[in-house]
């Protein structure tokens, strides 16, 4: 049997929070942090949009150096 937990609010807009903040400081990877959400990864981009969550430095730098070589 699985037991059902109500969690206020305001404790998973916390996680949330704590969640985003970690991807965006590069401690956690797209697809862990959509794992412990507990929705797709494609969700999770989405989510990362409508919070408007900036990147994590090491992947922003590294799209814009991709940017870089394509318009040499």
């Amino acid at each position: 049997m699985k037991a059902s937990l109500m969690i206020p609010e305001r404790i998973r807009e916390k996680f949330l929070g704590e969640i985003l903040d970690m991807y965006a400081q590069g401690e956690l990877a797209a697809s862990k942090a959509a794992q412990m959400l507990g929705i797709p990864r494609a969700t999770f981009y989405s989510l990362l949009a409508e919070t408007n969550t900036p990147l994590p430095k090491k992947l922003n730098d590294s799209i814009r150096k991709e940017l870089e070589e394509l318009l040499k």
